[in-house]
């Protein structure tokens, strides 16, 4: 304890390199610390569920007819029959569960919502080992197809966020797309899904889809893959023996499948029959959020690491500088008859006090960042469901032992440095000189020399980011994204008919154009440059296909006006008009991409194609116009061949997003617009209301926050240099006192002593520079891939 009070009393009495020292480490401590909580949360941790290392995820690539969905990029649908009879064949799982995200209209006590909803089979929370909260979750019993279960169970983050945890609601009447339910319990704490970064509102039984979505024929169709499965591996049983012994099964149902098929390629067949079962591990969830954010979480830790390295690099040359002056103290201790190991273990405690200051600091750094890397990601997305600004027990020990790492590897150094000096000339009186040797000297100057390399390899890296971030905000959209405001809404969700909803789609074009400032309205049925997207088989007249993806186009059905309003060119022909309705000849607009891949240079219109693929087309729709190339779902990705139809002759009318053009602000016309849809229904909510604008800003999220944050580390990193440069050039200029005071004495001017010490700082600068270039050169090669 005494030992402890004489280190605390000499770092007070030095106050100057006690807080250098702390708010160095807490800097490279605390960022470090807040990337890898990030990173734990994401990539590390498993689903909070029984077990999960036994859990699997059932996908079956392979090339597929009639209608394919999936609430998950390039996902593992499978069929309602072929899970029925899955879950009924297999022998090497506990269990086989069904689960579908989908898009919802909630309303509790006469309030209108949107929402989210995973539909599940009734043995899902029994596979997963999920308690409630509250109530009861969903059982076999509630697993049935004719929808004689009408129940729902809240997610426990909706309960608490939304309903602020209220006890009555069990029991209570919950309207979901117009259907009647009861809410029977609460999901346990923590638990959000099987899918990562997807948080539903509620969980329904599966059984109740065709109640909830419009037109839904997926019960018996063995064509409409839309489901999902799930599976727990029982004991004793490995994943390859499950892998065969699920594909014994699955090779059976292939086969029924191969017999519904219209008229396949021998290629398609050859494929078709070569389809098989991948089991994925499952612990740490499904859906693509976890592969899409490792590359840049582990780029970001490995900066904040740099920056750690520099955070104790300026340490070490701080202790350096500190034992050099405390030698003369040390040779008269070890004069009196202190031992060596007495000194360095009382030097090694100041470093620990030093390190544990600085992560004590640290841990409200990490906090401070966690919390502003939180307010900056959109709400929707999906770090925003998993990730929270929380330090836990797992993130406390991870800094801790950052600190001890930190003492040891930085701190032994020093101590058994100053713990060596030769005690005759020690222990006599050296005014005007700081004691240290040619090798601790050189040490210094290299560990600044490091620091200089490694924060412009930092600033390098971030001004790439920055440079990737300039392209994609100067991309070619070929949209006018100013003065747009977009949402959408799912009147189907609430009952309505097809007729109904394209009559509620009419009024509103006509209301919302007469809102002061509007200049123009329209719609789409797929938000543009959202990630959305869709597909479909075509058959093209006078076009011999090249092989089995050729004929593929992606597709958008929109309304009148639509090209004029989002600003896309019209290149020949005409756009969409009030007159194409339902009773008006089918017509089609399409991209330059289109017409290249199927005509050539051949004009494209009044050439005819047909949906879908027969022996025998119709070749119903005629091409009318020729529109420039404009980006579809992503900004990265080039524009596809694309066809558009009016939305007005289409059979179903689903999702609708909206496009108002305004001459103002368009955010001043959001309440305009909630007012207008009111006006027509008050029970219909709106989805997803914001600017184009904010749209492309959602689309470069990504790349806008690690720009910011490699900046943010770069910048760290190059003041832990500039106080490290520093440090050590008052140090020398210090240890040379008496030699500049000679040199001056000799003829010596005020300028060759700045030269002098200028040169020094020069050449560390210089060979920083060189070796940081060149680690630059390397890392950007690497940094190319993201």
């Amino acid at each position: 304890m005494s030992n402890l009070l004489i280190i605390l009393r000499g770092l007070a009495r030095t106050p100057l390199f006690t807080a250098t020292a702390i708010l160095s480490l807490a800097f490279g401590i605390g960022a470090n610390t807040a990337i890898f909580s990030i990173l734990d949360q994401i990539l590390l941790r498993t689903l909070p569920i029984k077990n999960p290392n036994e859990i699997v995820f059932l996908y079956h690539p392979g090339p597929t007819q009639g209608r394919y969905s999936s609430d998950e990029n390039g996902g593992p649908s499978f069929s309602y029959p072929m899970f029925r009879e899955l879950q009924r064949l297999q022998t090497p799982f506990t269990g086989v569960a069904g689960t579908r995200g989908d898009s919802v209209s909630l309303s509790y006590k006469n309030q209108a919502l949107s929402g989210k909803a995973h539909m599940v089979s009734g043995n899902y929370f029994d596979l997963l080992g999920v308690q409630p909260a509250m109530g009861r979750l969903l059982t076999k019993e509630d697993d049935s197809s004719d929808g004689s279960h009408p129940v729902a169970v809240l997610s426990h983050s909706y309960w608490t966020n939304q309903f602020g945890a209220d006890t009555s609601m069990l029991n209570q009447p919950l309207i979901v797309n117009g259907f009647p339910l009861t809410i029977i319990g609460v999901a346990q704490k923590n638990f959000t899904s099987e899918k990562l970064g997807t948080t539903p509102d509620i969980f329904l039984p599966v059984g109740l889809k065709r109640e909830l979505t419009p037109d839904f024929k997926g019960f018996d169709d063995r064509k409409d893959y839309w489901i999902t499965l799930i599976a727990r591996i029982k004991p004793g049983i490995t994943p390859a023996q499950a892998d065969a012994a699920i594909n014994t099964v699955y090779r059976g149902q292939l086969e029924i499948d191969e017999k519904l098929l219209s008229t396949p390629s021998d290629t398609f067949l050859q494929r078709f029959r070569a389809k098989k079962i991948n089991l994925k591990p499952g612990e740490h969830g499904r859906g693509g959020f976890r592969e899409e954010s490792e590359k840049p979480l582990f780029l970001l830790l490995g900066m904040t690491l740099l920056v750690l390295l520099i955070a104790c690099a300026n340490v070490a040359n701080l202790l350096l500088a500190r034992s050099a002056a405390r030698v003369k103290e040390v040779a008269v201790r070890l004069a009196l008859g202190a031992s060596r190991g007495q000194i360095v273990r009382q030097l090694l405690l100041e470093s620990l006090i030093i390190a544990l200051g600085g992560a004590v600091l640290g841990l409200f750094v990490a906090h401070w960042t966690q919390q502003g890397i939180l307010s900056a990601l959109p709400a929707d997305s999906g770090g925003a469901n998993i990730f929270a600004a929380t330090i836990d027990v797992r993130i406390m020990f991870y800094c801790l032992g950052l600190s001890l790492g930190t003492v040891f590897v930085f701190g032994l150094f020093p101590a058994l440095n100053s713990t060596r000096p030769d005690l005759a000339p020690a222990l006599k009186d050296q005014a005007g000189q700081t004691t240290s040797s040619g090798g601790t000297n050189f040490l210094r100057k290299a560990l600044v020399t490091a620091q200089i390399a490694v924060s412009l390899l930092l600033l390098i890296s971030a001004g790439l980011f920055a440079k990737t971030l300039v392209n994609l905000n100067h991309i070619d959209l070929g949209i006018k994204v100013d003065h747009l405001m977009t949402f959408s809404v799912n009147p189907r969700l609430n009952k309505y008919s097809n007729e109904r909803s394209l009559n509620l789609y009419n009024q509103l074009t006509e209301k919302l154009s007469t809102i002061p400032g509007v200049t123009m309205v329209t719609a789409a049925r797929v938000p543009a440059i959202s990630g959305s997207n869709s597909s479909q088989n075509i058959s093209v007249e006078g076009y011999s296909s090249q092989g089995d993806d050729d004929e593929d186009s992606s597709f958008n059905e929109t309304g009148a006006g639509y090209f004029r309003t989002l600003g896309i060119p019209l290149v020949n022909g005409r756009e969409f008009s009030a007159q194409d309705t339902a009773s008006s000849a089918k017509v089609a607009v399409v991209n330059e991409t289109f017409a290249k891949h199927f005509f050539g240079r051949q004009n494209p219109i009044g050439r005819r194609f047909d949906q879908g693929k027969s022996k025998n087309p119709k070749y119903e729709f005629e091409i009318i116009g020729l529109v420039k190339d404009s980006k579809y779902s992503s900004m990265k990705d080039a524009p596809p061949r694309v066809f558009y139809i009016p939305y007005a002759q289409s059979r179903r009318q689903n999702t609708l997003s909206f496009y108002v053009r305004t001459g103002l602000d368009p955010k001043l016309i959001s309440n305009s617009i909630r007012q207008t849809l009111a006006s027509l229904d008050p029970n219909l909510p709106i989805q997803e209301m914001k600017t184009m604008e904010a749209q492309i800003d959602e689309n470069l999220f990504a790349e806008r926050i690690l720009s910011s944050l490699t900046a943010g580390f770069a910048g760290l990193a190059t003041l832990l240099a500039a106080i490290g440069l520093y440090g050590v050039l008052s140090f020398n200029v210090a240890r040379r006192t008496r030699e500049i005071g000679i040199r001056m004495a000799l003829g010596a001017t005020t300028g060759n002593v700045r030269g002098l010490v200028m040169r020094e700082a020069g050449l560390m600068l210089a060979i920083g520079m060189i070796c940081g270039i060149a680690a630059a050169i390397f890392l950007g090669k690497l940094m190319e891939s993201f």
